[in-house]
């Protein structure tokens, strides 16, 4: 009987991931969401019939994605296959939100460093390359476009040099940056569809209780404290420093936010305002400054809890 549920269950899932499979392969305005379904039919099997009959039902969508798309797709069932029996089996063991979060985002921070290997050695795609060029075009078309109408964009342009040089060290913060994002999406669009299939999902503390160590700050410092020696650029010095600085300056300012949402939910004054601050973060971007700095006070003196609520 477990066995014909479970074949039954497969077949459904496996159709599931095919539809979500031709969506994102073709449709590439509606991948921008699919993509962070194709981990759910695994998920929900893993769930259901543990890591054992997963790693069959992983090699059946393979199979499928090969027929339905092309050897090169194999990636795909790889990649999402992976993460959701990881975050199935995380699951069936009730663990933490952080530590659901933890799994999901090394897995995936896993496979991107495997696809990115395997696309040097045997595609003969460098995604440095890549991305090296594309931002060179965006330097010809500023340069075209200031000529044209006789702007001074001299600026913009020696800021794009400057990333061209710097874009081949930040590939391993790139990946760590992308693992947790594609892990926060994944997870958030899981848990929505979890519950109606009633599994156990783990409770997250609300954004504005969030904290990180305090040994953050010490880290912090001595990544300043170390670029103050100017090592030489492409040692491996410099890409530890270059890729640990831009890491721990987006968890300082993941800390400042949740700072500034506990303080409105303390004085009571509602989420618009933090909302609104967290928006005109990505559109005037020196607001980052204010905002990581904040976070190391809060980090370093306990800010919060020397903010006294409304009366």
């Amino acid at each position: 009987m477990n066995q014909t549920r479970a074949l039954t269950e497969g077949a459904i899932l496996a159709s599931l991931y095919a539809v979500l499979f031709l969506i994102t392969l073709f449709l590439p305005v509606l991948s921008l969401f699919t993509i962070f379904l194709l981990s759910l039919p695994f998920t929900i099997y893993t769930v259901r019939h543990g890591v054992k009959k997963s790693l069959v039902f992983v090699m059946t969508t393979i199979v499928l994605s090969i027929i339905l798309g092309t050897v090169a797709a194999i990636n795909v069932p790889i990649l999402f296959g992976s993460v959701g029996v990881v975050m199935g089996h995380l699951y069936r063991k009730k663990i933490s939100s952080f530590g659901l979060l933890a799994g999901t985002a090394l897995t995936y921070l896993a496979n991107f460093i495997l696809i990115y290997v395997i696309s040097i050695l045997f595609l003969n795609i460098n995604l440095i390359d890549a991305m090296k060029q594309s931002i060179e075009e965006t330097i010809a078309l500023t340069e075209n476009i200031s000529g044209a109408v006789g702007g001074d964009a001299e600026a913009t342009i020696q800021q794009l040099r400057d990333l061209v040089e710097i874009v081949p060290y930040l590939i391993p913060a790139l990946f760590v940056i992308l693992s947790v994002l594609f892990a926060f999406a994944s997870i958030f669009v899981t848990n929505l569809l979890m519950k109606r299939f009633k599994v156990d999902i783990p409770h997250w503390e609300p954004f504005r209780n969030w904290s990180f160590p305090k040994s953050i700050i010490w880290y912090y410092l001595a990544t300043i404290l170390l670029q103050l020696t100017n090592p030489e650029q492409g040692s491996a010095l410099y890409i530890v420093i270059m890729n640990l600085y831009i890491v721990l300056e987006i968890i300082l300012a993941i800390q400042g936010l949740a700072f500034i949402y506990f303080y409105f939910w303390v004085k009571k004054k509602g989420k618009t305002i933090p909302i609104l601050i967290t928006i005109s973060l990505f559109i005037i971007p020196v607001g980052l400054h204010v905002v990581r700095i904040l976070g190391i006070i809060d980090l370093g003196f306990d800010l919060r809890k020397r903010i006294k609520p409304e009366a």
